[in-house]
């Protein structure tokens, strides 16, 4: 139960803070995709079960909080969600490994959000956006991973383990 309850503790510090403080405030353009971390570090130590609720119900708070389109964060989590978990289910790499392989299904929903935008008449460049946001927020958001896995991996253990 105290691992549930560290998990929605985690996810709605990730959509709180991804709606209003990440939201104008960056570190150089890159922008860390707090509750992305949440639901990748969930599926790395928890289960998948738990990383894709908190995947979709956040992606979905923060599309009605963010005015962005319904839908299209909460898709993108799944989508690096489902790559993590199919790059983690037969083996368990150790925490560096599992940082970079986070930072790189950070970055397989861009394609998905420039499609998006591309059919809802937005047009930009994706070359400069992607070395200048995606990339670094990906990077960054990779690094938040690290710890949280950590924190859930401390919520798991039950109070017999840790004597």
């Amino acid at each position: 139960m105290k691992r549930y309850g560290t998990l929605i503790a985690a996810a709605l510090c990730g959509v709180t803070l991804d709606c209003t403080v990440f939201a104008e405030w960056n570190i150089f353009g890159a922008k860390p995709w707090l509750l992305l971390a949440v639901a990748l570090a969930a599926c790395a130590v928890l289960d998948v079960q738990s990383a894709i609720l908190t995947g979709l119900v956040g992606g979905l708070m923060i599309d009605a909080l963010c005015n962005s389109y319904i839908g299209l964060t909460a898709a993108c989590y799944l989508v690096s969600i489902a790559a993590l978990w199919v790059l983690i289910r037969k083996n368990h790499p150790k925490l560096l490994i599992l940082g970079l392989y986070a930072a790189f299904v950070t970055v397989l929903p861009a394609p998905i959000e420039w499609l998006y935008s591309y059919l809802a008449g937005a047009h930009y460049g994706t070359g400069s956006t992607f070395l200048a946001e995606v990339l670094p927020s990906a990077v960054l958001t990779g690094l938040c991973v690290l710890p949280l896995c950590k924190l859930f991996d401390w919520a798991k253990k039950s109070h017999r383990d840790r004597i």
